[in-house]
């Protein structure tokens, strides 16, 4: 009976250090962020993976809208698209780290992760004069040299709440149906400006938002700064969302 029971124990292992990581919610490695206040009524709207070729007309979107977002941003990109990473600074708009090139961080070294994000964070701060203090790592694969890594940068980790899955290939209406799905007060909703990949655009995505944002006012929710979202916990730990350089 040993063999069975010594093959049980590693696959719990391996489920328990896949949660660890993978798990959007997971904190047995460091704290994460994937909820905000839930004593409002406020939702919060933020962006993976760019700057990119859509960055511009989501910027137009929200500002037709009047809504204030967070970008996490990937280093090449922004060295890619510098005006439009200045122009997300310039609205208002936060803007995290989201590595320099989109690895995994479960396959690479303490000493790659901690560049990645050191990096990152020196090219957004030459480009836009903003030096971010929130990261959101690569498909939300956190390690122990992640925490390690963001922690010395004094960055903080931010997950997601809802998702319209829209790094997969779905129109509008279901890229809002599914970031409305059980969507309610203190939900950060991830979208994507752009590809990691470089292969798909995020045209629908663009044409989403104002089925997302009318799709949160008929609950009653309206979207606020993810500053304003994690406020409490901001206030408490004595951290602003950005610094201006």
């Amino acid at each position: 009976m040993a063999l069975p029971i010594i093959a049980g124990v590693g696959a719990t292992a391996a489920l328990a250090a896949y949660h660890a990581t993978y798990g959007v919610r997971s904190q047995w490695l460091g704290r994460s962020e994937w909820r905000g206040r839930t004593d409002t009524n406020e939702v919060a709207l933020t962006f993976d993976d760019g700057p990119a070729s859509e960055t511009g007309e989501i910027l137009d979107m929200l500002n037709q809208y009047g809504l204030k977002a967070t970008f996490f941003m990937i280093g090449r990109q922004v060295e890619r698209f510098p005006q439009l990473a200045r122009r997300v600074a310039d609205c208002g708009h936060e803007i995290g780290n989201h590595s320099y090139s989109h690895p995994i961080f479960l396959y690479r070294s303490a000493a790659e992760t901690r560049r990645q994000l050191a990096r990152t964070q020196d090219v957004i701060g030459e480009v836009t004069g903003v030096r971010p203090q929130l990261a959101r790592p690569p498909c939300g694969v956190r390690t122990p040299a992640y925490f390690a890594a963001a922690r010395a940068l004094g960055l903080r980790t931010v997950q997601w709440t809802n998702t319209g899955f829209d790094w997969k290939k779905r129109n509008a209406d279901r890229i809002a149906h599914d970031a409305l799905r059980l969507v309610s007060a203190g939900s950060i909703i991830l979208l994507h400006d752009g590809d990691s990949s470089g292969q798909r655009d995020r045209r629908e995505t663009v044409a989403a938002i104002p089925l997302i944002v009318s799709g949160l006012k008929e609950q009653g929710l309206k979207v606020v700064p993810l500053d304003r979202l994690l406020r409490r916990e901001v206030k408490e730990e004595s951290l602003s969302p950005q610094t201006n350089l």
